[in-house]
């Protein structure tokens, strides 16, 4: 951004009323290009935090210029001006900024006298220059943005006049980009939400789009109307609308005044902010507001921004800014995704992966999952990964709650045994006998299939899928429900192992990649691989490589 110099200054006007004519100094425009007239801070090392627009509060009283002309403003230039302005702002960067991005522009803020005139009208007359100001700061905050990223606008004080002035000013498509706004310190009438669709009070801890409000007072009698005589509010502390009452810090108790929608706090003098000129901080506790609560805001603007994530951020948009594709695999299950005891994974699957995350432009993390807890882990909230892969069965079950790509592997149950008793086992009902020991790992479909097909075998469920194949060779077991995936390379590896019904499964389907419902975003570039990986060759020399029957 650079400074631009204008061609001229308009440094003074005539202001009537009623007859009577004042000159008043009307300070420089800001130019919002020029980067000394922001406070930025990049929090977000992971890129998936929010963007939080900050409108500083009120700082200034009426001042004079050298020729003794009176000004209502803030000069975005004047040394003193900024280093008010920048000691608040830096103070909220540093619980706000955290995991995300913070910008916040100096502006012209109007001067604290235009609060004790206790005119409603007069006061929105006064500050309409700074919020043209903030607008105008906004409009290019937004338009030089990732507009991907979840935004969070908050301001205190004349800077919730700013915020709720944002809402009414901002279009549907930024509208859509809102996490939350967070008006502090100020309030929200009835005439501003009938004039705006973008003001929602929020109900809750996790609700995006909506508007935050609160104002402190030690009991309702000290409300100040110019400043708190609001129509919605909520409790920072507990996030509700109701009486119920919440602790902060041990020692003060906040509870919200559902008729007034204030917050009514016992425990806290709030002595450390002198009064003002009887007008606040006498029974009110304004200048507490963005202070007190700092530690429920910080830990709410990431929760409403994640909660912005889930339902308008792409899935592929959140993996590249993460810079990493969360797989979830069982890492049991030779030759398709099996974890060395290193930590290293190897496998058809895995391979799989690589290519898929290779498409999207990101590294692997690999996150444990196992065949009893896979379906709760790909919907668990938080969510761990991204999506799972590694010999999962694509079944009308499993595409009920969740999303399954297009197969890439054939796939069917069959049995491996000691190889001495390959011609014992030929069918089924060779198998369904009580003294025929079949062991099957937990949770997955090979036990379900088991259940379901033999009633007179002794099932045995043994806890790890990889070593089965080592128990049925030593003679622990029988046979092993397994696929005809997995199956060949147990043969390959230990001679003593037998897949007799390799060429006559008793089931058919295909093994895909499977990720929670809303991501279609990736399941597109998901099977946009699978395709690809057909059609190039790719996915033959895979099944090449690890021995397994190609059907595409």
């Amino acid at each position: 951004m650079k400074h631009l110099a204008f061609s001229f200054i308009l440094t003074a006007l005539l202001f009537c009323s009623c007859g009577i004519c004042v000159a008043q100094h009307i300070p420089q425009v800001p130019d919002y290009h020029d980067a000394t007239m922001w406070i930025t801070v990049d929090g977000d090392s992971t890129g998936m935090g929010a963007d939080v627009f900050y409108v500083v509060s009120t700082w200034e009283e009426d001042w004079k210029t050298a020729d003794s002309t009176v000004c209502h403003y803030a000069e975005v230039w004047n040394p003193i001006h900024r280093e008010h302005m920048a000691s608040e702002i830096n103070k909220a960067a540093a619980y706000m900024s955290p995991g995300n991005r913070f910008y916040a522009p100096y502006y012209r803020h109007t001067t604290r006298e235009a609060f004790m005139l206790q005119n409603q009208d007069s006061t929105k007359q006064r500050v309409r220059m700074a919020m043209n100001d903030v607008c105008t700061a906004f409009d290019y905050f937004q338009s030089q943005r990732d507009q991907s990223r979840p935004l969070i606008i908050a301001g205190f004080s004349q800077g919730g006049i700013a915020v709720v002035e944002l809402l009414k000013h901002m279009s549907d498509e930024t509208y859509s980009q809102l996490a939350a706004a967070y008006v502090l310190g100020y309030k929200v009438t009835p005439e501003d939400t009938l004039q705006t669709n973008h003001i929602k009070a929020a109900q809750g801890e996790t609700d995006t789009g909506v508007t935050i409000c609160y104002n402190t007072v030690k009991d309702v009698k000290y409300i100040k109307p110019v400043v708190a005589a609001t129509c919605i509010g909520i409790n920072p502390v507990n996030w509700r609308t109701d009486a119920t009452p919440a602790i902060l810090h041990d020692t003060i108790t906040v509870t919200l005044s559902p008729e007034y929608h204030v917050l009514v706090v016992s425990g806290y003098s709030g002595s450390e902010y002198p009064a003002y000129k009887d007008f606040i901080n006498v029974g009110d506790i304004h200048s507490c507001e963005p202070w007190l609560y700092s530690e429920c805001l910080q830990r709410n603007i990431k929760v409403r921004a994640k909660e912005w994530r889930k339902f308008h951020q792409p899935t592929v948009t959140r993996i590249r800014e993460r810079g990493k594709l969360l797989l979830g695999t069982t890492g049991d299950y030779r030759p398709l995704s099996y974890r060395e005891t290193d930590g290293n994974y190897w496998g058809f699957g895995i391979e799989m992966a690589e290519k898929i995350a290779e498409r999207i432009g990101v590294s692997i993390e690999y996150v444990q999952t196992s065949w009893p807890t896979l379906t709760a882990d790909v919907l668990t909230e938080p969510q761990t990964f991204d999506l799972a892969i590694g010999g999962i069965t694509i079944t009308d079950v499993r595409k009920e709650t969740m999303l399954m790509s297009d197969g890439y592997l054939t796939n069917g149950k069959t049995i491996l045994c000691r190889a001495t008793d390959a011609d014992r086992y030929q069918s089924l009902a060779d198998i369904d006998k009580p003294e025929v020991r079949v062991m099957v790992n937990p949770g997955g479909l090979n036990e379900k299939f088991a259940n379901e097909n033999l009633t007179h075998a002794t099932i045995i469920v043994y806890q790890k899928n990889e070593e089965i194949p080592h128990q049925v060779a030593e003679g622990n077991a029988d046979v092993m429900i397994t696929e005809i995936t997995e199956a060949p390379w147990y043969v390959q590896n230990d001679p003593r192992l037998a897949a007799p019904l390799l060429n006559a499964p008793f089931t058919h389907g295909e093994i895909g990649v499977l990720m929670r419902k809303g991501q279609d975003d990736l399941l597109q570039v998901v099977n946009n691989s699978i395709r690809q990986m057909k059609s190039d060759g790719t996915l033959r020399s895979l099944h090449e490589k690890y021995g397994l029957v190609y059907a595409y």
